[in-house]
Order: structure tokens, then sequence, then C-alpha cells
């Protein structure tokens, strides 16, 4: 961040060249204090609750945390009032965390799609193939004298075409 400020901050020698660096300058100072309140949320939150919860957004004091599932939303509900306690006291401890004020917190859980499994065909041997195994696998009956479960198996296998 403090690399895109520097190229950000400085000034082009050629007047001819003006860029506008006012709309990516709002959006790199969105995403610092997307960044902070995530922090904050990381360093309040038990470290389970935290790596499968997200903090989305902060508006008028309410913190909206996004959920993985509802277990965690769960878990957020019921230890709301310490969660709350310890981000009132990160904010006065920590200077980093100043501009996270937060009264309420607001849970969501956040639907993950899941793709519906792809159902493959399944394969056929070749006469070719399947041959080739009876055929091995009279051989090794032949081998081993009748007694053979490799053989009984290689049967089944050739015959399944």
């Amino acid at each position: 961040m403090r690399k895109i400020n520097f190229i950000l901050s400085q000034t082009d020698d050629n007047p001819k060249k003006s860029y506008d660096y006012s709309q990516f300058n709002q959006l790199a100072k969105q995403a610092n204090a997307h960044f902070i309140l995530q922090q904050c949320w990381l360093a309040a939150a038990p470290t389970i609750v935290g790596e499968n919860s997200f903090a989305s957004n902060l508006s008028n004091g309410q913190l909206i945390v996004l959920a993985d599932s509802a277990i965690v939303a769960n878990k957020i509900k019921l230890t709301q009032a310490s969660l709350l306690t310890q981000l009132q006291n990160l904010q006065i401890s920590n200077h980093a965390f100043r501009e996270c004020k937060v009264t309420a917190i607001v849970v969501k859980v956040q639907v993950k799609s899941r793709p519906k499994p792809v159902i493959r065909a399944p394969r056929l041997l070749s006469n070719h193939a399947s041959n080739s195994l009876r055929q091995l696998a009279e051989d090794l009956l032949a081998k081993n004298k009748g007694d053979s479960p490799l053989a009984t198996k290689l049967k089944l296998l050739a015959n399944k075409n």
C-alpha cells in the first residue's frame, strides 16, 4: 500500500500528461479501511471464528460479518457481547483500530454454491482387450493348476463387456 501511495504522490514533470488519480486514491483508501476492519475483526474474534468469517462492512457502528456456515454464525451470535467488548477495547488500546467504532454486530451466512458432480460414462473394454484378459486368465489358471484368484478377477473383468 505504501508503494502505491508513493507512486501516486509523485508528480509528473511533463505538463502535457495530467493524470487524475482521485478514483484510484478513493479505491485505495477503501481497500485500506477494509483491510484495517478485517484485521480488527481477526484480533477480536477467536481463531476458529476469525478463520471462518469475514468482516464485510462497517456503517453507522454496525459491523456486518459474513460467516461461512450457520454454525459459525451461531457462535458469533452467542458470543456477541464479549466480541463487542473486545472490539471496543481494541479501539481504545490500539491506535490502528481507532476508526473501527463498532456498537453492533450483524451476522449473515455467506452461502457457497457447489458445482454439480460430473457423472462420467463407464469405460468399456474393446474386444481385443477383453480377449487378451481372458487369455491371460487362462494362462494363469494353467500355471497355477486351476487355483488363481487373480485369474478369476480377470475373467470377471473381461466378461463385463
